[in-house]
């Protein structure tokens, strides 16, 4: 069974080092529960199931298809349960750990994120300075993706 542990934060972006290109990816959502989300990259979707384990684990499991048509694209977006979310993933390596940042667009323009996945429970993470460790997002739905679609970054009050 696939077994995701990760954690997420805030990025300090003043900090951030040099991260080359980027990975553009729209992500939207067909289920919340199971959730049930694709990514359209490039000509790539990706389709991944995700079940929140009492542990805080998820149970995943991710399939791909390429190439995907524009019809098939548009199709997909027009399923979401949400508007689509877009972002720019970078990969970073710290340590014995690579970092996933993401970088929002669209209407989550502002909000960038940093995960990292462990591999295990009560594995001992060494913070990069540009990640905010006391801002830790793990747990708070109003950045979860999935609803960041629904009630976009640029439209809380600050």
């Amino acid at each position: 069974m696939a077994l995701e542990i990760e954690r997420k934060f805030l990025v300090r972006p003043e900090y951030l080092p040099d991260m080359g290109s980027g990975l553009r990816m729209l992500q939207g959502y067909l289920s919340k529960e199971p959730s049930i989300r694709f990514r359209i990259v490039n000509s790539k979707i990706i389709l991944t199931i995700k079940h929140l384990n009492s542990d805080g684990s998820r149970f995943e499991l991710e399939t791909e298809k390429e190439p995907v048509s524009l019809e098939e694209q548009v199709t997909m977006k027009s399923l979401a349960l949400y508007p689509v979310i877009e972002k720019v993933r970078y990969r970073i390596p710290y340590s014995d750990l690579t970092w996933e940042v993401d970088v929002y667009q669209g209407e989550n323009l502002g909000l960038i994120t940093a995960d990292v996945e462990l591999p295990r429970m009560d594995y001992p993470i060494e913070f990069p300075t540009w990640i905010d460790s006391e801002s830790e997002i793990t747990t708070h739905p109003n950045y979860f993706n999935s609803n960041l679609g629904r009630f976009p970054y640029t439209k809380w009050v600050k």
